[in-house]
């Protein structure tokens, strides 16, 4: 038995009057009195109305002439302006005296109009079943007319492969009579050398070009024995190759060619064989071309190479180089911000400013690497630090970030955090990064005054978290929309014709979406239109987040119970350090901690030390005064083990792999935090190591 037939969706009428009763009397009559009752929603003025229809799916707008903010003829080509003329139908109600208005609004885009005197139950619901059929008959029209037209493309794109088909026949038809003729021509106006040699080594027949090499004339030539003609040493450079083709095989090979009149020049050339039908070789045909040129032009391409290769290397040093400079400053404040902000000797508020301080220049160093390795951002290769993040506390931190731009502005930024769950597996500076740069996006484009509302809410049927920060900006057009996640780009309005006159890159949004991308989510935005806001929408995958663990504010959560870096009271910690800032903040934290620290500049001065007192463990600068990280590793290695960390500002994966091969357990790029050197400190401690 088959099942039942489902039952027919209702219409989906939107009533558009500002006065109550008239609304309340047309509902009656399309709800009330009829087998298929419409689906009824009702607003007082034309925004309202171009609001709803934003949101929601209608099929039939009853629309008065006289609305409190337009009249119906301006909502009408709003209406079409905005989403067409076959999206739903539409019906002008007008008074009896206003038969031009309801003709005008036909010309508009309405598809019927009624007399409200006249509007009773059957004439109203009439007149909405004739616009949605309209629509409806409209839609289909299109529809075929498509189709059609796709048929004709169709057809003319056969038509154009005929007479192509038709015009290759000719063409090649004319290309077989032209070479018929130049084969006629092709001995003495060939562009290669062409000789004809009998098996004992003697010219039957030499090309013009062949022959003027030599400064002869074909007639000159032929009769003459190879040797003649080449000479001895020439000759001697070929010979392997013309023996091989005199006994029946075919040769191609490159030499260069020591001529006794020209010098050496390097030559191409193909040895056939003449073959008569029962076998025997009786000559052999040689082609050859000339390719000194080409050969010079290898080597001057090679070197070319080199140096590209060289120029790009000195880029990369440069680059990690200027790295190393602008993290190196960074390190002592990261350090000892990162330690303050841990210090429960502080008062809270203290700590909180450390904590700002430590997230900040956390936040500095992610984006000096974004600028320094775009080529790795821009193909999605950067690495994630992943843990267990609250996303309501990133997102505070990046409203802390545009607080000083809200409060220039006047602009009033409400949050409404409905997610009952919210943490994520994710990088958290990445992500606090994601949501300044969309917060940054709106304070930047929405005028004095104006709102920004950041909410979150758990989607039903989906682990995700979704964040949509809504703004009363300035808006954007669909084809701004388009690109509005294209790097280096801002909307047209934006611009204000050229003058580009918000400022910035337009890389922000196309990061956002690459690390949005990278953690597995999905951005996307909209605008109702220019003038109207923005909405982005960000939807992250939640992180399988056990119950016991806490929920304190912070960037990243610990599970209960996990432990922190344990400390090694006695542990003689050699550390080597020339950045006079950095070697005193390391010195001062690490003996804080227990640690029994000797501090030096140059790596002289930590093989003297390692000889008068020995040490457990080595952390090391990498960039030093009078040698390297990796030859200071291996000078103290010599006599025993050493377990090392390396500290450097250069990260590339080159320098990571340098460092361990050079002996060091584990690699540090500055600017570090306390927490991670601990955990090295740990791990590296905990690790039995061998000579090499």
């Amino acid at each position: 038995m088959s099942a039942p037939a489902a039952a027919p969706q209702p219409v989906r009428v939107l009533i558009v009057d500002d006065s109550p009763t008239d609304r309340m009397a047309f509902k009656r009559h399309l709800i009330r009195g009829t087998p298929d009752p419409c689906e009824v929603a009702e607003t007082s003025t034309a925004r309202e109305a171009m609001e709803h229809l934003a949101q929601h799916p209608v099929d039939c707008v009853l629309l008065d002439f006289d609305l409190p903010d337009s009249d119906g003829l301006k909502l009408v080509r709003s209406i079409v302006a905005t989403h067409g003329t076959h999206a739903f139908g539409i019906v002008m109600l007008t008074s009896a005296t206003n038969v031009e208005v309801a003709v005008q609004a036909l010309h508009c885009g309405a598809h019927d109009f009624l007399q409200k005197s006249a509007a009773d139950a059957i004439a109203l619901r009439r007149a909405v079943d004739n616009a949605v059929e309209k629509v409806q008959f409209q839609c289909q029209i299109e529809e075929q007319r498509q189709a059609l037209a796709e048929k004709n493309r169709d057809l003319e794109v056969n038509v154009r492969r005929l007479e192509a088909e038709a015009a290759e026949r000719r063409r090649v038809g004319k290309l077989l009579r032209e070479s018929e003729q130049q084969l006629r021509l092709v001995t003495d106006h060939a562009a290669v050398l062409l000789a004809h040699c009998d098996s004992d080594g003697r010219y039957k027949f030499v090309n013009r070009p062949y022959a003027r090499r030599f400064g002869l004339e074909p007639r000159h030539i032929v009769g003459r024995h190879i040797t003649e003609v080449l000479g001895a040493e020439a000759y001697a450079a070929v010979e392997t190759f013309l023996q091989a083709a005199l006994a029946g095989h075919q040769v191609e090979f490159e030499v260069q060619v020591p001529y006794d009149t020209m010098g050496p020049r390097w030559m191409n050339v193909v040895y056939a064989p003449e073959i008569l039908p029962n076998g025997t070789v009786i000559g052999v045909v040689g082609v050859m071309t000339d390719t000194t040129q080409r050969k010079n032009g290898e080597k001057d391409l090679e070197k070319a190479r080199d140096e590209a290769v060289a120029a790009s290397q000195a880029k990369d040093d440069f680059l990690a180089a200027l790295s190393h400079e602008l993290r190196t400053p960074l390190n002592p404040v990261l350090l000892l911000a990162s330690s303050a902000a841990e210090d429960e000797r502080f008062p809270p508020e203290v700590r909180a400013i450390f904590e700002t301080i430590h997230k900040n220049v956390d936040l500095e160093a992610r984006l000096i690497d974004d600028l320094l390795n775009i080529t790795r951002i821009s193909r999605g290769k950067l690495a994630l630090e992943r843990k267990a993040v609250d996303a309501h506390s990133v997102i505070k931190d990046a409203i802390a970030n545009v607080s000083a731009d809200v409060a220039q502005k006047h602009l009033s930024l409400r949050t409404r955090f409905s997610a009952k769950r919210q943490v994520l597996d994710g990088d958290a500076v990445r992500l606090q990064q994601v949501f300044w740069n969309v917060l940054k996006n709106a304070v930047k484009f929405t005028a004095e005054g104006g709102e920004i509302t950041i909410a979150t809410s758990n989607p039903p049927g989906a682990e995700d978290l979704e964040i949509t920060v809504t703004d009363t900006g300035i808006g954007m057009t669909r084809e701004e929309l388009a690109r509005v996640f294209d790097a280096f780009t801002q909307g047209e309005h934006a611009g204000g014709g050229g003058s580009h006159r918000f400022g910035g890159l337009g890389l922000g949004l196309a990061i956002s979406r690459m690390l949005v991308q990278s953690h597995a989510g999905q951005i996307q935005a909209d605008s109702p239109g220019p003038g109207l806001g923005s909405i982005f929408t960000i939807r992250l995958p939640l992180a399988a987040q056990p119950e016991e663990w806490p929920t304190q504010r912070g960037m990243a959560l610990r599970p209960a119970g996990a432990s922190r870096p344990n400390k090694a009271e006695n542990t003689r910690i050699l550390l080597v350090e020339d950045h006079e800032a950095t070697r005193a903040a390391l010195q001062q934290l690490l003996s804080r901690r227990r640690y029994q620290v000797t501090a030096v500049g140059t790596g002289a001065e930590a093989i003297a030390v390692a000889k008068e007192e020995g040490f457990d463990l080595l952390i090391s600068d990498i960039g030093l005064p009078d040698c390297s990280g990796y030859d200071l590793m291996e000078a103290l290695s010599k006599d025993k083990p050493v377990k090392g960390i390396a500290l450097t500002g250069y990260g590339m994966e080159r320098d990571i792999s340098r460092s361990r091969n050079a002996g060091f357990q584990a690699h540090l790029t500055k600017p570090i935090r306390m927490e991670s050197l601990e955990k090295a400190i740990a791990e590296t401690l905990a690790v039995s190591v061998s000579r090499s």
